[in-house]
């Protein structure tokens, strides 16, 4: 019998270890809640999937703080394509004012023109 539960132990233990760790693994992704003025006020979009161009939602350039879900995070693009300056943005974050996240000589603030959740 010891010697039955000493195979069988082994046996479970060598299958985990031999298991992809993705199996394991929880990543959740995010979602994004942009606001066109700071401070989470005007219009809003909620996106859950990744955009490579906003300007097809009528959103290009016009965001000015956003709520990102928990999950993974997400990260935005100055232009469409993924393309241009990115900033990462953190799951489970808000981030009320892009006008104080700095972008070369300027800011975020209605800049984002493309994204990818995480």
């Amino acid at each position: 019998m010891k010697r039955f539960l000493a195979l069988s132990s082994t046996l479970m233990l060598v299958c985990a270890l031999l298991a992809p760790t993705s199996v394991f693994a929880t990543h959740k992704k995010s979602c994004i809640t942009l606001y066109e003025h700071i401070n989470f006020k005007g219009k809003s979009i909620k996106l859950c999937g990744n955009d490579k161009n906003l300007v097809n939602d009528n959103w290009n350039d016009i965001a000015s703080s956003a709520k990102v879900s928990k999950g993974d995070g997400v990260t935005l693009y100055e232009h469409i394509d993924y393309k241009g300056a990115k900033l990462k943005l953190k799951g489970g974050h808000n981030y009320s004012d892009f006008t104080k996240i700095r972008l070369g000589n300027g800011s975020w603030n209605d800049v984002v023109s493309s994204l990818r959740i995480r």
